[in-house]
């Protein structure tokens, strides 16, 4: 019986190659509200991949929701303050599970594991968990 990882890679795999696809559609694209759409689509195929990457570890027993990060450049912090030393930065898009949300900041899983905390105006939450 196949792993929840495998499963999350052989769809990936399976996924990937579409992304020419869909960017042969943005590319075909002529009115503005045609090119709207299709950069859309492209850009939710995009972030649905790389959705894929948060079961490459563990999944949290309990949760608060699924998201993604809202800002270009976002610090991800060791604790819930700004006074807490950063200990990497995410990007724009990143899929990520919220894990708690403490006052002003949310404690989120990335793609293999990382984990921290990331002020809440930073974090779009897409569906939420149990």
């Amino acid at each position: 019986m196949s792993t929840v990882q495998d499963l999350a890679k052989a769809i990936k795999a399976h996924e990937e190659p579409l992304v020419a696809e869909y960017e042969g559609l943005a590319s075909a694209a002529v009115s503005p509200t045609e090119k709207k759409l299709a950069a859309l689509v492209l850009g939710y195929q995009k972030f649905q991949l790389k959705s894929l990457d948060l079961f490459e570890t563990e999944v949290p027993d309990k949760f608060v929701a699924f998201g993604s990060i809202t800002s270009d450049t976002v610090n991800v912090r060791r604790g819930p303050t700004a006074k807490e030393v950063s200990l990497f930065l995410a990007e724009r898009g990143t899929p990520v599970i919220v894990k708690d949300v403490k006052g002003l900041w949310v404690e989120v899983r990335f793609a293999g594991g990382r984990e921290g905390y990331v002020f809440k105006d930073y974090v779009h939450v897409e569906t939420t968990g149990e």
